[in-house]
């Protein structure tokens, strides 16, 4: 029964670390376009990006 309840935190674990790499190739990704001249202004950008994770618990 360990051995299940292991397996699923892994499970959780590496789903949760490609969540971040997903997360992190989408802000880049943002940004590359805002640096092109797409997308938003990158102060509204950061502006957002920080109120949203000021108070989280990372």
């Amino acid at each position: 029964m360990a051995t299940t309840a292991t397996v699923r935190k892994s499970d959780i674990i590496d789903a949760m670390e490609e969540n971040q790499k997903e997360i992190r190739k989408m802000v880049m990704d943002s940004y590359h376009d805002m640096e092109n001249g797409k997308g938003r202004d990158y102060k509204e950008f950061f502006a957002e990006l920080e109120s949203r994770y000021r108070n989280a618990n990372v």
